[in-house]
C-alpha cells in the first residue's frame, strides 16, 4: 500500500518536480557556487545546497531502480565529503564531490533524455526537460575536467592548484558552460592534451544539441498532431 502512494505521489509530483529541479540546479551552479567561491558562503554549504537538488531528483528517478541506486550513491558521498570537510579538510573531499557530480550528471542526463526525446505530445515539462539535460551534460564535463585536474596539476591555465575550498567547482562549472555554448573568453585554457580532447568533445556537444533538440522536438509535435 505504501509503495502504492508513493508510486502515484511520484506520478502527480513528477513534472513540477522535473522544472524545479532544474530552477534549483541552476541557482547551485550559477549562483551558489560563485558565492562560495567568492567567500560569501561556506565550501560545506555549496554541498549541502547540492545534496538538496539530489533529494529532489530521487523522485524523478525512482521509477527506475539504477538510477535511483545512483543518485542515492552520489547523496552518500556528497553527505560523506561535507562532514570529513568539517572535520578536516583535504583532496580527498574533492574527490568525492567530483564523483558524485558524475554519477548525478550521467544518471540523469540518461532519465532525462529518455524522457524528452520519447514519443508524445511535446509539453511544457519536456521543454524544461530538455534544459535540464543541458545542464547535466555541463555537470558531466565538470566533474570531468575536475579529475583531470586533480590528476595531473596544471591541466588547466588561468586559475591556482586545486584546494578543498571548491572554488574549483565555480572555476569549472564557469569553464565548462563556456566551452559547451562555445563562447571561448581564454581566461581559463586547456593546457594539458586530455583537457583539450574533453573540452573539443564538449564543444562539438555544445553545437550539436540545440539542433538535434529542435529538430527531434519539431518531429514529436508533427507526429503528435497527425495522430490527434
Amino acid at each position: 500500500m505504501t509503495g502504492e502512494k508513493f508510486r502515484r505521489l511520484q506520478e502527480r509530483l513528477s513534472d513540477p518536480l522535473l522544472s524545479a529541479l532544474t530552477l534549483t540546479l541552476a541557482i547551485v551552479m550559477f549562483l551558489i557556487a560563485p558565492l562560495q567561491a567568492a567567500g560569501v558562503i561556506a565550501a560545506h554549504h555549496f554541498g549541502i545546497v547540492f545534496a538538496v537538488v539530489l533529494v529532489a531528483a530521487v523522485f524523478i528517478v525512482s521509477r527506475s531502480a539504477l538510477a535511483l541506486a545512483g543518485i542515492v550513491i552520489s547523496l552518500a558521498l556528497i553527505v560523506l565529503s561535507t562532514v570529513l570537510r568539517l572535520r578536516q579538510t583535504s583532496l580527498l573531499d574533492v574527490y568525492l564531490d567530483a564523483t558524485a557530480w558524475l554519477i548525478t550528471g550521467v544518471t540523469l542526463s540518461l532519465v532525462v533524455a529518455r524522457a524528452v526525446f520519447a514519443p508524445g505530445r511535446v509539453t511544457f515539462h519536456r521543454v524544461i526537460g530538455a534544459v535540464l539535460l543541458y545542464l547535466t551534460i555541463g555537470l558531466i564535463f565538470m566533474a570531468l575536467f575536475c579529475f583531470v585536474e586533480l590528476r595531473a596539476p596544471h591541466s588547466f591555465g588561468g586559475f591556482a592548484p586545486l584546494q578543498d575550498d571548491l572554488t574549483v567547482a565555480a572555476n569549472l562549472i564557469y569553464f565548462s558552460f563556456v566551452t559547451l555554448t562555445s563562447v571561448g573568453y581564454g581566461d581559463i585554457v586547456p593546457v594539458h592534451p586530455i583537457a583539450r580532447g574533453l573540452a573539443n568533445i564538449e564543444a562539438i556537444i555544445g553545437q550539436l544539441y540545440p539542433a538535434t533538440l529542435l529538430a527531434r522536438l519539431v518531429t514529436l509535435e508533427l507526429e503528435h498532431r497527425r495522430r490527434s
